[in-house]
């Protein structure tokens, strides 16, 4: 019982180090003209002390299971697998496994887009008051008129900017029992609203963020936030 009380206490080293702060913090700028959405779900906390044991060893495979028409899905997950080896240094796309068998921890990634809708013109109505006067028996008399709608102009309506999401579900299978569901460790999710003209190259946004979830795949903490950014942390935007 003692040895296993150490074991445990030498794999859970490495998750209180990983969640010593959150790996988003870097991209938070309240001037900023993009927004990250992002929720970590998480499975039982023993299965992150499995991660953190068996994990740099057994190394991961990820694959990409959703994609976007410009291959967004495949830089995400290769820029996952990039932050992935600075915590699981054997993490690799699934491709490079070939006919080897596969390791027990997978990663799942699912890309897709959000389109933008513009808003639409609207009428800008201002209440008026005003008064009607008229001469009764030589008599100047007046009375103050009802209010009335006057438009005085156009607004703009508001709308929805275009968003690029993401998807990582993280499992570990038990290569022992080929009928055993597999296990989820965690599962991560976010997204990136953006402006076109500031951010072409949404994709980078995504791969900028992956990146940085990867670095924290030993974070057993729940997360729900959505902060501002700049396409210039975000890296989507070469002139930013």
């Amino acid at each position: 019982m003692k040895s296993m009380f150490v074991l445990a206490g030498v794999s859970l080293l490495g998750i209180a180090a990983a969640q010593a702060a959150s790996p988003l913090d870097g991209l938070v700028s309240n001037r900023g003209a993009a927004t990250v959405a992002y929720e970590r779900a998480v499975g039982k906390r023993a299965e992150f002390e499995r991660l953190a044991g068996d994990g740099p060893a057994a190394g991961v495979s990820v694959s990409v299971v959703a994609d976007t028409p410009d291959h967004a899905g495949q830089r995400v997950a290769a820029a996952y697998v990039e932050g992935l080896r600075k915590v699981l240094p054997s993490a690799t796309l699934a491709s490079a496994w070939g006919d080897a068998p596969p390791p027990p921890f997978v990663a799942e990634v699912g890309v897709s887009t959000v389109a933008g809708t513009e808003g639409t013109a609207e009428k800008t109505i201002m209440a008026a008051q005003g008064s009607t006067c008229m001469l009764v028996d030589k008599k100047l008399q007046c009375t103050e008129a009802a209010n009335a709608p006057n438009p005085l102009g156009k607004k703009d309506g508001s709308g929805t900017r275009p968003a690029i999401a993401v998807k990582i579900r993280f499992y570990r299978h038990d290569r022992t029992d080929s009928a055993a569901a597999p296990v989820t460790v965690f599962e991560d999710a976010f997204s990136v609203s953006y402006v076109p003209t500031e951010c072409p190259d949404p994709a980078l946004a995504a791969v900028t963020v992956a990146r940085l979830l990867g670095e924290s795949a030993l974070t057993s903490r729940a997360v729900n936030i959505s902060f501002p950014t700049t396409p210039r942390q975000l890296s989507c935007n070469a002139k930013a």
